[in-house]
């Protein structure tokens, strides 16, 4: 065969002479991509293998029908263009990574590439030129086959987590809500989606409506429900404390409630909304960094803020002493009293914490026994005292002032 052709173009009748090699390269390449690949090294039959050889096969005969038209032929490529989606939608559904596909790609290319440039050479007569611009062509084939199957595999992965973050969402409703804990198995088997043994209730408050879970960089994979503009979600208990979720819901002003059993998230949730409340009535402190609130750190005011009439009268009845001072005096007291039964009147930590002088804090706390009496020294009146300054902490002072 005559080598000596106009540039850009393969001799005439090239593609038929490679078109002889066909059956035996195939072959070469599957056994190629078994010894290769892992994943693909089982007996190539039934549908598995039927679909591995059609695929080689349709493979090498449309690169063939590129080389009768000539290096600058991309018509082909594009008409077969979908086949390769298939492919990579196929590889995802099958459980396999893209890895594998692509790999199996790059050994058949290299495979072919090997017998086309021997025969064509030997039997086409094909010189260095032509042999650059048939490898150029092959290459330049592959990748566009590697870049269908790579969107295919990413548009299947994308649909498949749109469909899971709905049943996600559809759990996270039930779980809310407190439904029967076999028809949330039902969904979730359903969905082949797998409950940890243990959940924590989140609420994300008042969430950007414009901006999704992925976008805000919340969770996924998990169950998940909004109501209103709050979003909720129920983590996986053992990831509570995790810098992960941390990061995850720092600047959301999250509320993060009792590890439960996914069975018992309702009663997590209920935590949470209570908190919630108890923070926008300024009985919890609101964190200036909008970090998580988690309510595991609060049990004593959360206790309280159940019966905030309660919480009211016991506040006015072991108060009361302080009622007939003025304001600014009546807050410095109080947060000095909350030191002293926090701290066990240790006069040097509270002076610390209350950036005041030692001297400072042993006149308050006369003042507070003049005040308190024998009510210092009971334990029922420290415990109840000490309740409703907590309580209240949020609200009161810093007491910095001297």
């Amino acid at each position: 065969m005559d080598a000596a052709v106009p540039p850009g173009q393969f001799p005439a009748g090239l593609g038929t002479l490679l078109s002889s090699e066909l059956a035996s390269v195939g072959e070469d390449i599957i056994d190629a991509i078994a010894a290769e690949v892992p994943a693909y090294a089982r007996p190539l039959e039934g549908r598995f293998g039927l679909g591995v050889r059609a695929g080689v096969a349709e493979a090498l005969r449309r690169f063939l029908s590129i080389v009768d038209g000539g290096p600058g032929d991309a018509a082909d490529v594009a008409a077969s263009r979908e086949i390769y989606v298939r492919l990579g939608h196929g590889e995802f559904h099958s459980g396999r990574s893209l890895d594998n596909l692509l790999a199996a790609y790059r050994i058949g290319t290299r495979v072919a590439w090997r017998r086309f440039a021997e025969a064509a050479r030997l039997r086409g007569g094909l010189d260095a030129v032509g042999l650059v611009s048939l490898g150029e062509t092959l290459f330049g084939y592959i990748d566009s086959v590697c870049a269908a199957s790579a969107e295919g595999y990413a548009l299947a992965q994308s649909a498949d987590a749109g469909a899971r973050d709905r049943l996600w969402d559809r759990i996270g409703d039930l779980l809310l809500s407190g439904a029967d804990p076999a028809t949330v198995e039902d969904v979730a088997q359903a969905g082949s989606l797998r409950l940890p043994e243990t959940v924590a209730a989140v609420l994300i408050p008042a969430r950007a409506g414009s901006g999704g879970r992925r976008q805000l960089g919340l969770p996924t994979g998990c169950p998940s429900t909004t109501h209103g503009a709050d979003l909720w979600l129920f983590v996986a208990g053992d990831d509570v404390r995790g810098p992960r979720l941390a990061g995850q819901l720092a600047g959301q002003s999250a509320v993060v409630g009792p590890t439960v059993a996914w069975a018992h998230a309702a009663a997590s949730a209920e935590r949470v909304r209570c908190a919630h409340a108890a923070r926008a009535e300024g009985l919890l402190p609101t964190d200036p960094r909008d970090g998580p609130l988690f309510t595991d750190d609060h049990l004593a005011v959360l206790l309280l803020s159940r019966d905030p009439d309660l919480l009211a009268d016991l506040t006015r009845s072991r108060l009361a002493p302080l009622d007939r001072l003025p304001e600014r005096s009546r807050r410095r007291l109080a947060v000095t009293l909350l030191y002293w039964l926090a701290l066990q009147g240790q006069r040097g930590l509270i002076a610390q914490r209350l950036h005041i002088h030692p001297q400072t804090v042993r006149y308050r706390v006369l003042q507070l026994r003049e005040l308190f009496g024998d009510a210092l020294d009971d334990p029922d009146a420290r415990f109840e005292l000490e309740l409703v300054l907590r309580a209240g902490a949020a609200k009161a002072s810093n007491g910095d002032e001297e």
